[in-house]
């Protein structure tokens, strides 16, 4: 690939991250101090939430609680989420376009200050050992520390073996 074809490659990607980043902004009522988002998107469907720690809160709010929060519009919130999934189809469809291998998932992580991480993997989804639900308890346990309240002993013993996996 050509030096000049690699700028534009990464102006698109630099563009595409900031809009997914502002389109969460707009989406988040209050002030805060990092949101995550994690994003699977394959050719046929995707799924995409994020969570946001408010200003000096250690506990995360989900993305599809924001509509529950007094004041804010759920038509509005609505709107924004399903930007935001466009968006982030785009984004893997940028990697077809330059013909890089489609990510499968990403976490997105973006501090107040504005600094960012993104982390692409590339794990074949449907031979995973995982379903989408059981990888998105497995993702919010890794990423936000978030443990399947008590009740949910099937999703417990899941994160449980998953731990002792992970730790052979």
């Amino acid at each position: 690939m050509s030096m000049e074809a690699n700028k534009m490659e990464t102006k698109i990607l630099d563009e595409l991250y900031q809009k997914i980043a502002t389109q969460i902004i707009e989406t988040i009522p209050e002030e805060w101090d990092k949101f995550l988002l994690y994003s699977e998107v394959d050719k046929y469907s995707d799924s995409t939430l994020f969570y946001y720690y408010p200003k000096n809160s250690k506990d995360p709010i989900y993305s599809l609680d924001i509509e529950d929060i007094e004041g804010v519009d759920e038509d509005i919130v609505q709107d924004n989420l399903s930007k935001l999934s466009n968006l982030l189809r785009e984004l893997w469809q940028e990697f077809i376009r330059n013909e890089h291998e489609p990510w499968t998932n990403l976490t997105f992580e973006v501090d107040a200050e504005g600094d960012f991480t993104i982390d692409y993997d590339y794990t074949n989804l449907d031979v995973s050992k995982y379903d989408h639900f059981e990888r998105i308890i497995i993702w919010k346990y890794e990423h936000l520390g978030i443990l399947p309240k008590a009740g949910r002993d099937d999703e417990l013993s899941l994160v449980k073996s998953y731990i002792k996996k992970k730790n052979r």
